[in-house]
């Protein structure tokens, strides 16, 4: 029996990861000088700091599934651009709590619209009932894998 050669684009695992690369650097290009100096890791961080104000750093790095590492350079990065703020965390010293300044929420009113215009020109021709079934798809395989892999990520998701 002869195996079948592999392609990417019968992979859920490139087509997920590709559609998400492809969709942040797009809507980045749209923001254009409203986001420079912002990268995709930024952009996860800040999604889930507007989701929920006042994280972690290890909350973060648990949820956008990078290293401390990756994560602690691009708060560093996003603290000097006046985007986020670090504070002692009262409950437990050990612990910085990160939250968004008036400019980091104001960002997702910029983003906003940047996002929903990338998604409506990709799924342009899509009907609504098989982007309904993808998304469901998607929110379980989410679902599953952050409770196998992840012990804390906001418990609600936005478009953006």
């Amino acid at each position: 029996m002869s195996e079948q050669p592999y392609h990417p684009l019968d992979s859920l695992v490139f087509l997920t990861n590709r559609v998400g690369r492809l969709l942040s650097s797009d809507i980045r290009k749209r923001a254009g000088d409203d986001v420079e100096g912002l990268y995709s890791t930024h952009m996860g961080v800040l999604v889930d700091l507007w989701m929920q104000d006042g994280l972690r750093q290890q909350d973060l790095v648990s949820s956008v599934i990078k290293d401390k590492g990756t994560i602690a350079r691009a708060l560093d990065n996003l603290e000097k651009q006046g985007i986020v703020t670090r504070e002692t965390d009262e409950t437990d010293r050990r612990n910085k709590l990160i939250y968004l300044t008036p400019k980091g929420r104001k960002l997702k009113t910029v983003m906003l619209p940047h996002a929903l215009a990338a998604m409506e020109e990709v799924l342009v021709n899509i009907p609504p009932e098989e982007v309904a079934i993808c998304k469901k798809v998607l929110q379980r395989m989410y679902k599953r894998l952050t409770k196998k892999l992840m012990h804390s990520v906001p418990a609600t998701t936005t478009s953006l």
